[in-house]
């Protein structure tokens, strides 16, 4: 018996789901999207333009896959935007040239706010691509917004900013947002830049006396992306005149995309204006990538150079090199540069002679990690460890998280203090200072559990600490 059109099109989601797996289907096609099947048209309305630009760019081929089997014919498929309760409706992708990989508006789409231009600009080309950008559980947000605010910049999501540890990929982001918007967007003008070339530049204007043409420069395009804003930490005259430039571009409903370090309110020496005005943006961090995405960098990687890399050998370095994206692509065209110098075939035994630089030091954790490992250890929790308690086992866990993070890494003082609750400096040096002494003076900490009173001596204490921070390592 022929299958009703309901029946199919519960047919066709089983088979989606069964493609794209279900964790990713009850994200990105569970709660509201609705699909409706006409022939051998296929609509998939989605809730709002970030959903449906990221099923357009990813899910496309399942879709039509799962619908082709069903119908027995070649589909349609559109992915389309729904009204909100008001009647309006969200900017969706543009419509591409094949009708089966769409996303399309349910009414046409309003005239954007953003500034027109009569010719398209011709601009050099970045290096970064998001075609290229490796996704994975550690950058799938990041990617998944800096996608939707190249397909509508201004209406997606109006300002973001991706933070995180060097080599993660935030400047791929956005040079790959910068080269989308040259395609999708001709019309439109941005300016990428380094957060230290925008310093530069403004002292220059203020020396030349060419501030107005500086700020002319900056203000009226329609997307500036400046990475690395953390570079703008201790220059006051240079945060002002980056916030009054925010606030002109935020009020002509146009969007500001920057990269950082660290998140805002972890950069000690920005103003509190620019920090409130930074934290309303779209705030997103990238974390190191796990295992199976070093895999997939390095499978990439390897075949853009051609060069063919057995399972055994990649496997390795994936496990091996495990803080960031450049000290993965390092090891491989080190390991491919050995390979060739040596006239050796890619073993096993070259990759461990290649990566042995870097296993052999032991790689610094981000302060977050330090965070969360010593919360963990005393039973509390991070919110906890940024609050006002005075709690025994909170204090503990705050002073052996300061004392760790200043020996760790290389934030500083005010730094720290910002992170854990906005404390003083002062704070932090004193914490440090009482930790150290306990552990000189072999003294004992001790705190309550619910399983009853803990006591461990210091030294032994922060030694278990730093063996949980050694074993951090990603091998899932």
């Amino acid at each position: 018996m022929e299958q009703t059109v309901a029946e199919k099109v519960c047919t066709i989601r089983a088979k989606v789901a069964d493609l794209v797996g279900n964790n990713r289907y009850r994200t990105w096609f569970g709660g509201a999207t609705d699909f409706q099947l006409e022939g051998e048209q296929l609509d998939v309305t989605v809730a709002n333009a970030f959903i449906g630009s990221w099923i357009t760019a990813n899910y496309m081929p399942h879709l039509i896959e799962a619908t082709r089997d069903v119908i027995g014919a070649e589909p349609h498929v559109r992915v389309r935007v729904g009204e909100d309760g008001n009647g309006h409706v969200p900017y969706a992708a543009p419509v591409q040239a094949d009708q089966r990989a769409c996303c399309v508006p349910t009414e046409p789409r309003a005239t954007s706010t953003l500034r027109q231009t009569s010719q398209p600009r011709t601009r050099a080309k970045l290096r970064g691509q998001l075609d290229t950008f490796v996704v994975g559980p550690s950058n799938e947000l990041a990617y998944s917004v800096t996608a939707a605010v190249s397909h509508a910049p201004g209406e997606a999501f109006k300002h973001l900013i991706l933070h995180g540890g060097c080599g993660l990929g935030k400047t791929h982001l956005l040079q790959g947002l910068c080269n989308a918007l040259s395609r999708t967007h001709p019309e439109l003008a941005w300016c990428y830049l380094s957060g230290e070339e925008f310093t530069n530049e403004f002292i220059y204007a203020v020396k030349a006396g060419r501030i107005d043409r500086f700020r002319a420069r900056f203000r009226n395009v329609d997307v500036l992306v400046i990475d690395d804003i953390h570079f703008l930490a201790n220059k006051k005259a240079t945060q002002g005149e980056f916030l009054h430039t925010f606030n002109a571009i935020d009020a002509s409903g146009k969007t500001v995309v920057l990269s950082s370090d660290r998140h805002p309110r972890s950069i000690a020496t920005l103003s509190e204006p620019l920090i409130n005005r930074l934290i309303a943006a779209m705030v997103i961090q990238i974390d190191p990538p796990n295992l199976a995405t070093r895999q997939e960098i390095l499978r990439r990687r390897a075949a853009k150079m051609s060069c063919k890399l057995p399972d055994e050998v990649l496997d390795y370095v994936a496990r091996h090199i495990v803080r960031n994206v450049r000290e993965l692509e390092g090891a491989l065209y080190k390991l491919v540069a050995l390979a060739s110098l040596t006239k050796e075939r890619i073993n096993l035994d070259l990759a461990r002679r290649t990566v042995e630089d870097y296993v052999s030091n032991v790689q610094p954790p981000e302060a977050t990690e330090i965070e969360r490992i010593v919360a963990t250890h005393f039973g509390v929790t991070r919110e906890a460890l940024r609050s006002s308690s005075r709690d025994r086992a909170v204090t503990h866990a705050r002073g052996f998280a300061m004392y760790l993070i200043r020996k760790h890494t290389r934030l500083s003082s005010p730094e720290i203090g910002r992170l854990l609750g906005k404390r003083k400096h002062s704070t932090v040096l004193m914490a440090s200072q009482r930790i150290q002494k306990l552990i000189d003076q072999d003294g004992v900490v001790t705190w309550k559990t619910p399983s009853g009173m803990c006591e461990v001596p210091a030294r032994k204490l922060l030694e278990d600490i730093e063996q949980r921070l050694l074993r951090r390592r990603d091998t899932s």
